[in-house]
């Protein structure tokens, strides 16, 4: 027992001066940067380790606008015709009777204003016709009853006009037409005219080669 005693105290004993020595050695030298960041208050210095920054997701790429059905239908980018595929759409045709009623009404109001344009444009070179008087014209002889009337119109229309066509190429028209104005003598008339036209398909042009007229009241 007093061996063992004796033991443990040479123990202590060497074992106290390594204890002192290490309390005692200096501590290292601090680094340039902790000094600077020492004696700098506004910097501080983090001897925590940092953690790697997590990995930004990789936004996926935006739609082009030739994907987007958005980009499609939004109004600002939506594709503008161009004129040269505008020109090859086919354009609706109109029927051969809504043609030839369209040019009789023309022919009819160019008659308030003396125009002899319409008659001039669509009255057959060899055209026949017999007028109200039971006169028989050609279209020299239309024309020129045009260009002579000396009557006032205040209205010229048409009504009740019907359109019958034949294989494509004929057509033959009736219709009513109403005239109110003065004459030369300022006296006024109202007149109701019946009249007959007979067309014919020439050159995909519709021209009037027999016309008939008669006076109503």
């Amino acid at each position: 027992m007093k061996i063992t005693v004796l033991a443990l105290t040479a123990l202590f004993a060497a074992a106290a001066p390594l204890a002192f020595a290490q309390e005692d050695s200096p501590s290292p030298a601090a680094s340039p940067a902790e000094k600077s960041a020492s004696e700098d208050p506004t910097v501080s210095v983090t001897t925590e380790k940092t953690a790697p920054p997590s990995p930004k997701p990789t936004a996926s790429p935006s739609p082009t606008k030739s994907s987007s059905p958005a980009a499609k239908s939004s109004p600002s980018e939506s594709p503008t015709t161009s004129p040269s595929s505008a020109a090859v759409m086919p354009s609706k045709k109109s029927t051969p009777e809504a043609t030839i009623r369209d040019i009789e009404d023309k022919w009819e109001a160019s008659v308030k204003n003396h125009d002899q344009s319409v008659a001039q444009a669509y009255l057959a070179d060899d055209f026949r016709g017999v007028s109200s008087k039971g006169k028989v014209m050609n279209k020299s002889n239309l024309l020129s009853e045009i260009k002579k009337d000396t009557d006032v119109y205040e209205s010229t229309k048409n009504g009740k006009v019907d359109v019958r066509v034949f294989s494509g190429q004929f057509a033959v028209a009736t219709g009513i037409s109403n005239e109110v104005g003065k004459d030369k003598a300022g006296q006024a008339f109202k007149r109701t005219f019946r009249w007959t036209d007979v067309w014919a398909l020439r050159k995909d042009k519709w021209q009037c080669v027999a016309s008939q007229a008669m006076l109503v009241k």
